[in-house]
This record gives structure tokens, C-alpha cells and sequence, in this order.
């Protein structure tokens, strides 16, 4: 890469990282290895998301759930479901029904009690 185009992608970067050309050169090619890893962990990243918010609306087990959904043939992706859960509830709601009576191992997950303060008698 020449001196102008190490230039031009060191823009906004502190110090003699933006305008000495050895520092920049280095600091340059560091942001784009980052860059290069970040943009194949934004993708695990959002997928994980989107099974949190997925398995936060169902109220059985994730797994379960999509695997009644596989049953019923419905291919709807992680990123449509997620969107589902949080826009739409009550159609999700209905998805959820759906695929627990697809497969007879969903069953609705149990509120877990809330735990009271130990109370200490003396």
C-alpha cells in the first residue's frame, strides 16, 4: 500500500498512528486483521442473540421447539423468529403451540420460585 492510501484508512485513528507513516502502516494493518476476524464474529454473535430471544418467548426448551417446528415443516430462520418473538407476540404465541403439539416433548418450562431472604432466629 502506498503512503496516501495508509494515509486515508488511518483517518481518525490517535496519535502518530494517523500521520507517521511507519506507526500508521502497523496500526493500519492490525485494523484490518481485526476488522476481517470482527466481521465473521458479528455473524456467531447475532445468531446467538437471536436463540436467546427465541428460547426468552417460548417457555419450553429451545431445542425442543425447534425441532417441532422441523416436525410441522415450517422454515422460518433464527432471525425472522427472534423478530417474531419481539414484534409479533401473539403470532409467535401461536408458533409455540404449534410445535408443541408437533412434538410431544414440549412441555411448558416451570417458573422458577423466587428466593426468599434467609431469616436468622437467634
Amino acid at each position: 500500500m502506498n503512503k496516501k492510501e495508509v494515509f486515508k484508512l488511518a483517518k481518525g485513528f490517535r496519535g502518530r498512528a494517523k500521520n507517521c507513516i511507519r506507526i500508521a502502516r502497523e496500526r493500519v494493518e492490525k485494523a484490518l486483521q481485526y476488522s476481517y476476524r470482527d466481521r465473521r464474529n458479528k455473524k456467531r454473535d447475532m445468531r446467538s442473540l437471536w436463540i436467546e430471544r427465541i428460547n426468552a418467548g417460548t417457555r419450553v426448551n429451545y431445542g425442543n421447539f425447534m425441532h417441532g417446528l422441523l416436525k410441522e415443516n415450517i422454515q422460518l430462520n433464527r432471525k425472522v423468529l427472534s423478530e417474531l418473538s419481539m414484534h409479533e407476540p401473539y403470532s409467535f404465541k401461536a408458533l409455540v403451540d404449534v410445535s408443541r403439539t408437533a412434538f410431544p416433548g414440549n412441555r411448558p418450562v416451570p417458573p422458577t420460585p423466587k428466593k426468599q431472604g434467609l431469616s436468622i432466629l437467634v
